[in-house]
């Protein structure tokens, strides 16, 4: 049988104004300034150029005073409270969201370089230029094509003996039988003869090794050098230098320019990740110390002011009159946008300064001193400096950077752990990388310190901490172990 039956129950939904106000507020300054930019070809209310204070009285009264003589059926579109959320919700689906996270941000192409040829076209380029036969280009293009983002050739011969197999077909090499050999001859050719030396090497090993072979010094060093890698490879990894100075019947002066020579080579040939690839820091926060008093700016270099386009608002003002309902309704939706995205932009700005305001406050010692003295921190304690939720704090501090007069620091480097120190004192786990990486610094380098020695030279200025926490401290800002560490010194 079927029943119907009336129940009641509370849902909470985040008004579209809220979820705008806390994505503009995670997003950093480059991403911001594309966003606004979208946001004006999108809506016809928004125009660049800074509101008067008229114009924001004028607008105030717009939203807060419903229009005289106004029929129930209108009263729809008098008040955002009374907007359709749902129908708006539904409305929106069809357009790009108002944020997207940095990877899939589309940037001013104006901002950054142009694109360049890739490593795959690059290579396949040199090779047709090389007079080599047209087989030997169709194998070359293939293992040129299954190259890692390093320039690493990793698949195995057989994978790619048999997509060569495959592809074969239809083309002028269909009768023809490719083997092991072909692609081992095709391959070490691209080794020797394509830049950047080291390409289409199997491993590290190799790839220095092909880089040693291309290079102009003399023969003797290469051969040393090439030796070293191939029969003392665990011994040149752990810097075992006395070791390799016997084995190779030489002194220490020759182990110690074999180590500088290769130095200089590449271990990622053609790293997509690093050189001019590797993206600049736009900070989104400039901190100056003016008269001993710290004045903060945020980054608007690139930021328009925004207002209400005025012909829109005249009509927003006077939609009562001879207006179908569509068209009311256009109007309201992108009124209430445009006044939702100045605000939020608004509301962004103000946020940003109390937090940094609170930053200061707390790590005075830190601005005071030139970047040293960086105390233990918490998001929630400059939460409830600015009478914010923690959440808020996160958001706001993510992927954004401060510039000052000493460099240009991460938001979220101000937050820390608190480490104890002998006298009761704490200390932030920040300030305690920083002493481990002057305490390597200053070690003597032929006989690098352990953790273990280091933990102890970090109790001597009362921080006790274990020898595994050294070693995840040191990790966490990318120094090698003691034996890694190690080098000749005359």
């Amino acid at each position: 049988m079927l029943r119907q039956n009336i129940t009641q129950k509370q849902t909470q939904k985040i008004l579209p104004k809220i979820v705008l106000n806390q994505n503009i507020l995670a997003i950093p300054a480059l991403a911001l300034d594309n966003l606004i930019k979208r946001e004006l070809e999108l809506n016809p209310m928004l125009e660049e150029g800074a509101e008067t204070d008229t114009d924001q009285e004028k607008l105030q009264e717009e939203i807060t005073e419903p229009t005289q003589d106004s029929d129930p059926e209108e009263e729809t579109f008098n008040s955002e409270d009374e907007y359709n959320w749902d129908e708006y919700f539904e409305n929106e689906t069809d357009n790009e969201p108002y944020y997207q996270s940095s990877g899939d941000q589309e940037f001013d192409r104006n901002n950054i370089k142009e694109e360049q040829q890739s490593m795959y076209d690059n290579l396949i380029v040199q090779l047709h230029l090389c007079e080599i036969p047209n087989r030997d280009i169709f194998t070359g293009e293939e293992i040129i094509w299954s190259l890692d983002n390093d320039g690493y050739f990793k698949e195995s011969i057989e994978t790619v003996l048999e997509d060569l197999n495959v592809k074969k077909i239809n083309t002028a090499y269909s009768n023809s039988e490719f083997t092991e050999d072909d692609i081992l001859r095709v391959l070490e050719y691209i080794q020797m003869k394509l830049d950047p030396p080291g390409i289409a090497a199997r491993d590290l090993r190799e790839c220095i090794i092909i880089q040693v072979k291309r290079s102009d010094v003399n023969e003797r060093m290469k051969d040393l050098t090439i030796k070293i890698f191939s029969d003392y490879f665990e011994d040149l990894k752990h810097k075992r230098f006395e070791k390799l100075a016997k084995e190779l019947d030489i002194k220490m002066d020759d182990v110690k320019e074999i180590f500088e020579f290769i130095h200089k080579f590449n271990p990622k040939p053609y790293s997509q990740e690093t050189g001019d690839e590797a993206g600049y820091i736009t900070p989104d926060i400039i901190v100056k110390k003016i008269d001993d008093k710290y004045e903060i700016y945020l980054n608007e270099k690139f930021t328009p002011s925004l207002r209400i386009n005025r012909t829109y608002r005249d009509m927003y003002s006077n939609r009562k009159k001879n207006m179908d309902r569509e068209t009311k309704e256009y109007l309201v939706n992108n009124f209430n946008k445009a006044k939702w995205f100045i605000d939020a932009i608004n509301s962004r700005r103000d946020t940003m300064i109390k937090i940094m305001e609170a930053i200061i406050s707390r790590q005075k010692e830190f601005f005071d001193n030139n970047g040293e003295g960086l105390k233990p921190v918490f998001e929630k304690d400059i939460a409830e400096d600015i009478k914010m939720d923690t959440s808020t704090i996160s958001r706001a501090v993510k992927g954004k950077y401060v510039q000052t007069d000493f460099g240009i620091y991460n938001l979220r480097s101000f937050f820390s752990n608190s480490i104890a120190k002998n006298d009761g004192s704490g200390v932030s786990s920040i300030e305690v990388r920083n002493k481990i990486k002057d305490i390597i610094d200053g070690e003597d380098k032929s006989n690098p310190l352990t953790d273990l020695e280091i933990s102890a030279e970090l109790a001597k200025s009362g921080i006790r901490i274990a020898r595994r926490t050294v070693a995840k401290y040191r990790e966490s800002i990318d120094l090698p172990i003691a034996k890694q560490r190690r080098e000749i010194i005359n």
